[in-house]
């Protein structure tokens, strides 16, 4: 038997009452050139029914008349090619799938639709193609009506297999670009933002996923340690995310070795966010620096400028793998000229900065002393040595400054900025 049945197809009702076709007028006068109007009126009848049964039950593929239209006009083309190929029997050729079949693939991944639900609506539009097809082949005569039924679900089935793996890779494709677009747009928006740039607050917001129009903590995520891997950070930096309530949360790997995030809040948080992060403690190798919270697209900015000068004190003074902008904003705002940093605490210290280990030493007892307030048993307990020990390294740090500790506001500087040059090379090596 041979397959001009296919050619006798025809909707039901007057030609009046048929449904408008949805794909390209060159994709309908391919078709209907080979196959004539009455199974192309065929095919757009039955896609139509497809299509209402594939968004009834895969509602992702709706959403209004755009998506639907989409879907329509993917199923519609993918009929019409089913058809040419039941009529002159061949297998499908390589790229069996139509140009409104991939761009609708294309526009699945755009809009999110999981690849799994996309292959859904595959096998639901084939199921309901074959059952309309074998309608067909039950009217035609024996001999030969068993054989046709049996080559066109067959075939079909073969152009169904086709069509899915084509759009798999067409939606794989079009998503690793359209998530390499998105990547880049957020990338350059933060840019912007960070440089101080003027930004639409609302298109900044849409580009980030994250409303800009609320208060934020920054938080620079960073490794110090090489066994510390990208991985390693995202953890720590989704740990945060957890540890906070905050109403929104972005992050961002900057490089291999950090990671930058904000947490976000409709209303000012009625106490320090970073009280609750701080209790979760960065692994070992991990450097965690928590800027302020302040308000709107000038507040991001300043607090990732304040979470990354924390991470450059907390660094350079190696006390913690925690540091909040409000303990490092004093010494952040006397180093950030280094030169003018060493100089005052030259002219401060005197002697008393030479970086050999007994003045160091010194130098760091009288440190602490100062810190716990001039208590000799405080800074004992502190430094694990005895009290005596203390007492005797602060009268010897007034011999060498050559005078009594009196107002300790500028000493306490000097010491700490000496902290952090303890830290870098020796300029006189």
């Amino acid at each position: 038997m041979s397959s001009d049945w296919i050619l006798a197809l025809n909707p039901p009702g007057p030609p009046q009452e048929r449904a408008e076709p949805a794909c390209s007028a060159v994709t309908l006068a391919i078709a209907t050139a080979l196959l004539g109007p009455g199974p192309v009126a065929w095919a757009v009848q039955v896609a139509r029914e497809m299509t209402a049964e594939i968004i009834e039950r895969v509602p992702e593929h709706g959403g209004g008349p755009a998506p639907y239209a989409t879907l329509r006009a993917s199923v519609e083309s993918t009929v019409l090619l089913a058809l040419r190929g039941l009529l002159q029997d061949v297998q499908p050729p390589a790229g069996a799938a139509s140009q409104e079949a991939v761009a609708g693939g294309a526009e699945f991944a755009r809009r999110g639709i999981p690849l799994d639900r996309v292959l859904r609506g595959i096998r639901i539009g084939h199921a309901r193609l074959h059952q309309a097809l074998v309608a067909a082949t039950d009217m035609l005569p024996e001999p030969g009506r068993r054989a046709e039924s049996h080559r066109v679900s067959d075939l079909l089935f073969t152009y169904a297999d086709a069509h899915a793996s084509l759009l798999a890779e067409e939606y794989l494709a079009e998503r690793a670009r359209w998530e390499a677009g998105r990547e880049t747009d957020r990338r350059r928006t933060l840019g912007d933002l960070l440089s101080g740039k003027p930004v639409g607050a609302a298109a900044a917001s849409a580009a980030l996923g994250y409303e800009l129009a609320r208060h934020h903590q920054a938080f620079v995520v960073v490794a110090d340690d090489r066994h510390v891997t990208a991985a390693d950070l995202q953890r720590c930096a989704e740990d945060l995310s957890r540890a906070l309530t905050a109403d929104g949360w972005l992050a961002l790997p900057h490089t291999d070795r950090q990671v930058w995030a904000w947490a976000g809040w409709r209303a000012e948080p009625p106490a320090g966010p970073t009280d609750q992060a701080r209790r979760l403690w960065p692994p070992p190798g991990i450097c965690v620096g928590a800027g302020p919270v302040a308000f709107g697209p000038e507040g991001l900015r300043r607090s990732h400028l304040g979470a990354g000068e924390a991470v450059r004190i907390a660094s350079a003074t190696g006390t913690a793998r925690w540091c909040g902008h409000q303990e490092a904003r004093t010494l952040s705002l006397a180093t950030a000229d280094d030169e003018q940093a060493r100089w005052y605490a030259e002219d401060v210290l005197g002697a008393l900065l030479a970086r050999d280990d007994r003045t160091r030493q010194i130098r760091q007892t009288l440190r602490v002393y100062l810190a716990c307030e001039r208590s000799p048993q405080a800074a004992a307990e502190t430094l694990h040595i005895a009290r005596n020990t203390v007492t005797y390294r602060v009268h010897k740090a007034e011999e060498i400054l050559g005078h009594p500790i009196g107002d300790p506001l500028e000493l306490q500087l000097a010491l700490e900025i000496a902290q952090m040059l303890d830290g870098q090379p020796n300029p006189g090596q």
